[in-house]
């Protein structure tokens, strides 16, 4: 594609002739693009933007499906409850009303893990056999991952309630906890990796995938082309090279576009190659030009692909 656009623009530079005879050059605005993709692997759910949206800084492009993530953390966060409960209760010692309480609760946690497995048994059941959607068994197995978390409170909770608060029990409990929240922060992490946030302001330039399709660490969603990665590019014969320096300035002048826009010089090739001949004359096919960037001031103004005139300063 860059090539296409390069070969396009070199076509059209092609009937302004030789240089302009005050010295400018003949350019072409090329944009950087940045393809995005999820972290892990997922269907995608959700893509708030389409093909030519300005978007800002933080702003949310796309998402997949994040049922099971939501699940990880929501025992994560259960297991986390139960670690700091478990160390509250060692810290102020157990009473014999705790210890009911604590049962008591066991006992509903039980109860209401052995229905949930109930209800996931049928939904396996009836989705083997095609009468239910996948859906409903992937939330089925939220809730009896929930209530198998519940169960694990429960029973630390009980436990802890029924021990002496020993210094080296209480460390532990503290340790146990740290390592709850490491896992907390982790699901955490990896539920938000759902989730694709814009890296930069920019432009959506292509959407390589659509909600319901498979989306991949190596399969971009989309492209974006962040508003600050156009450059202008333009050739400089050899015998013109001394006046081209790094941070050295230019002017920009191009069609519809304001007159005399400037910008910066970023980049400056240390390798020579032969004159493109649609941009020079034929007599001017032997000499050797050195490929140079520039950044522009106002980058948002430019087009990819988009004939530029670079005078030196």
């Amino acid at each position: 594609m860059r090539t296409l656009i390069i070969m396009i623009t070199f076509i059209l530079l092609s009937s302004c002739g030789d240089n302009q005879s005050d010295g400018s050059l003949q350019g072409y605005v090329e944009g950087r693009q940045l393809n995005l993709a999820p972290r892990a692997l997922g269907i995608l759910t959700e893509l708030r933007v389409k093909e030519g949206d300005k978007v800002e800084q933080g702003d949310l492009l796309f998402s997949v499906d994040s049922q099971r993530d939501q699940a990880r953390l929501e025992e994560a966060n259960a297991a986390k409850a139960a670690a700091q409960a478990q160390l509250l209760n060692l810290q102020k010692g157990g009473r014999p009303e705790e210890i009911r309480a604590a049962k008591e609760t066991l006992n509903e946690a039980e109860v209401a893990f052995k229905l949930a497995e109930q209800i996931f048994s049928r939904s396996k059941n009836l989705v083997e056999r095609g009468f239910a959607a996948t859906a409903r068994l992937d939330q089925d197995q939220a809730v009896l991952d929930a209530a198998r978390a519940r169960v694990t409170q429960a029973e630390a909770r009980l436990e802890l309630v029924q021990l002496p608060a020993r210094e080296d029990v209480i460390a532990a409990a503290m340790r146990e906890v740290d390592v709850r929240n490491t896992a907390v922060s982790r699901a955490t992490a990896e539920l938000k990796d759902r989730s694709i946030f814009s890296p930069t302001k920019g432009r959506i330039e292509i959407i390589y995938r659509r909600v319901g399709e498979i989306a991949s660490p190596s399969q971009s969603v989309l492209s974006l082309l962040p508003t600050d990665q156009n450059r202008i590019r333009f050739f400089v014969p050899e015998v013109l090279l001394g006046k081209v320096k790094s941070g050295a300035r230019v002017t920009f002048n191009c069609d519809s576009c304001s007159p005399d826009m400037g910008g910066e010089i970023v980049f400056i090739s240390n390798q020579a190659e032969f004159t493109p001949p649609v941009i020079f004359s034929e007599k001017d096919r032997v000499k050797l030009v050195y490929l140079v960037e520039a950044s522009p001031d106002q980058p948002e103004q430019f087009l990819n692909g988009q004939p530029v005139t670079v005078t030196l300063q």
